[in-house]
């Protein structure tokens, strides 16, 4: 029978490969069959402590084997888990906690400080390892739509919102991405990102679907990455821009190929790649696929560039991933022509349900499909995702930037997105962020703040820009800092730079 619910997977996989390693952290590891067991004892006694089907289970964890097991007892609690980062500030944690109604927190005693106040009963420490060790076997009653996982992403407010996805929904992401990755269960993957991040999250599902190994493992530095690359043999390799940048940043920018023999493939997502990046990368491992995808929250993925066009046109985010359908959309709802900037709409699989306790987000982001007949276009819902891109003459798609951020200045209206890989190319950049601020003159002035790799001028900066672009790109204020915040899934916190960094 097709697996209908996300834990069905970690079955098949214990069936197939019982004693085979699922998840290696540090020097432990769970074998297939071990990992079952314990997810199975957990949702036994989670539902001994009165957690009920669809109540909301906390796992404020750091990475760990035990993460990965509270994730699925919670599943076989039939519950809905809501992994909290163990980077975010106290209010932030409460403020997930108390925004679902956690029914109960599985955490670590060095947490219980920043949970004062909280009133869900919590298990950690001696109790936990009694519970994971007390022989259980639940019987699930969920069904393939009912809610496996709020993810709770940053906002511009600060506090996270909860995006609501349902079993089927992390199932779809795992085969569709297995499918076109061409994951096997020989893969070892590398657990590089947060498991409360979607991105982060599918290397879990794809490898227990495909009964592969995943490495936990917590980023520090590019040479501890490289370190665990080639001593653990990774196949699989997932990361996000700031990673990147980090990597390939001072010394690392002119390191010639990399000797890591048995690492397959690299994807990237969580925000477009600047090309000088993409080259450096395909530079440093010639000889594995680069896969570059676009995806949001509400809809997981849906874009990839297939690794054979990388070199063509490195700038662009691919064309629809299987089962999904991407489209250019103007104003009027209409089809953009090709090269015509629109914004970008996502239908078929991978929809996630929706905002928790946000009825008027979720109605402005999941509409009717506006290319049905007019008297059908409530039949299906499609995400507008408020990102601006455009499609080429052979159907390749490109990110513009995101709607809300267009910068109108001296009567243009600007892409950040444009002026932060025009910064970005020049080799003494490390990162960059461009917003607008309001003037009085030009309605809105570009304003850049970046990190460098090596030492230069903010007056050089924008000689850069006033030679490779018309005068109306080159920032008129550049603020140098000395690193970028951080959100809990590793992305640049874009609205705090910006707000550090408000010309007054």
């Amino acid at each position: 029978m097709k697996p209908y619910l996300l834990q069905h997977f970690l079955e098949n996989s214990a069936a197939r490969y019982p004693d085979k390693i699922a998840l290696k952290h540090k020097d432990r590891v769970l074998t297939y069959a071990e990992l079952l067991q314990k997810a199975k004892n957990l949702g036994q006694g989670l539902r001994q402590k009165g957690v009920l089907r669809g109540d909301r289970v906390g796992i404020y964890l750091d990475k760990s084997l035990e993460q990965v097991i509270a994730i699925f007892g919670a599943l076989y609690a039939d519950a809905v888990f809501v992994i909290i980062s163990s980077v975010l500030h106290a209010k932030q944690a409460r403020h997930i906690i108390d925004d679902c109604g956690v029914k109960l927190l599985i955490t670590e005693e060095k947490y219980l400080e920043n949970l004062g106040g909280i009133a869900a009963p919590k298990i950690y420490g001696a109790e936990l390892s009694k519970i994971l060790e007390t022989t259980g076997n639940p019987a699930p009653r969920n069904i393939g739509e009912d809610i496996a996982n709020i993810i709770y992403t940053s906002g511009s407010t600060g506090l996270p919102k909860g995006i609501v996805l349902t079993h089927r929904n992390l199932i779809e992401g795992a085969e569709i991405v297995s499918a076109y990755l061409k994951i096997t269960a020989d893969e070892k993957i590398l657990g590089l990102l947060p498991f409360n991040f979607d991105y982060g999250l599918n290397q879990l599902t794809t490898s227990i679907y495909k009964g592969a190994t995943l490495v936990l493992f917590q980023y520090f530095l590019p040479n501890s990455l490289l370190k665990i690359l080639a001593d653990e043999e990774i196949t699989a390799l997932a990361a996000i821009p700031p990673i990147w940048t980090s990597v390939f940043g001072g010394k690392m920018a002119d390191t010639a190929e990399l000797d890591l023999p048995k690492l397959r493939y690299i994807t990237n997502s969580g925000g477009k790649l600047p090309v000088p990046i993409v080259q450096k990368i395909r530079a440093a491992f010639p000889q594995t696929d680069l896969y570059l995808m676009y995806g949001l929250t509400e809809a997981f993925r849906s874009t990839y560039l297939d690794p054979r066009e990388i070199d063509r046109r490195p700038e662009s985010i691919g064309k629809a991933i299987p089962n999904v359908e991407v489209e250019i959309i103007n104003a009027d709802g209409q089809l953009c022509r090709p090269r015509e900037i629109g914004e970008l709409i996502h239908r078929g699989a991978c929809l996630a349900r929706g905002y928790w306790n946000d009825p008027q987000k979720t109605a402005e982001v999941y509409r009717p499909n506006p290319l049905l007949p007019r008297d059908n276009q409530f039949l299906e819902t499609v995400v507008y995702s408020g990102d601006l891109a455009y499609r080429d003459e052979e159907g390749y798609l490109y990110f513009v930037g995101r709607r809300d951020n267009m910068i109108k200045t001296a009567g243009y209206r600007v892409s950040p997105t444009e002026v932060e890989e025009m910064i970005l190319q020049m080799p003494e950049i490390k990162d960059a962020v461009v917003f607008g601020a309001a003037d009085t003159e030009l309605g809105y002035k570009i304003c850049a703040v970046v990190t460098l790799k090596t030492k230069i001028s903010a007056e050089k900066i924008k000689e850069h820009c006033q030679a490779a672009a018309p005068p109306y790109l080159t920032p008129r204020e550049i603020f140098i800092a000395d690193s970028f915040p951080l959100t809990a899934s590793g992305k640049i916190d874009r609205p705090q730079v910006i707000k550090e960094h408000q010309v007054k």
